[in-house]
């Protein structure tokens, strides 16, 4: 057996990325086929050909959204200890928390984590041409990638 992965966050920090992991779930579970977001998280490889286009969504996408789901399923059970409703005084949102991430559900973190910053991006307006934003949402962008990169350091710390 293997050791699973240990991620440690502060109780704000678990409580809030539950909250992330449920509208995220909600978006894709019933996707808005207009949403950008949804078309975000469901790639086109051929934009200059419309048709190509179109078939390859519909023999794609239900699947990948049922990945998706699955995913952040998978990341959201990990982190059901953490409530988002919860009143916490400044010390308890900065308790350390330990949460377990089992080998095999790492890369369910890793597509849920980019499928959030994607989302973020989105909603925000973020492309390569235009980077720069601010604000909350901003913040949680970044803080998702802060996260990201720790998860992909510690899983390749750990050989997964």
């Amino acid at each position: 057996m293997t050791a699973p992965l240990i991620l440690t966050v502060a109780t704000i920090e678990g409580a809030q990325l539950l909250r992330i992991v449920d509208d995220v779930l909600a978006l894709i579970a019933e996707p808005d086929p207009n949403d950008p977001a949804i078309a975000r998280l469901t790639p086109n490889p051929y934009p200059d050909d419309e048709g190509a286009a179109a078939a390859f969504a519909a023999a794609t996408r239900d699947d990948v959204t049922d990945r998706r789901v699955l995913d952040a399923r998978t990341v959201r059970s990990a982190l059901s200890a953490f409530d988002p409703e919860a009143p916490f005084t400044p010390e308890q949102a900065r308790e350390l928390r330990e949460v377990t991430i089992q080998r095999s559900d790492i890369d369910s973190w890793l597509r849920t984590l980019t499928a959030i910053r994607l989302v973020i991006a989105t909603r925000l307006g973020l492309t390569v041409e235009e980077p720069v934003a601010s604000g909350e949402a901003m913040a949680v962008y970044d803080w998702l990638g802060y996260r990201l990169e720790l998860l992909i350091e510690s899983a390749d710390d750990i050989g997964a």
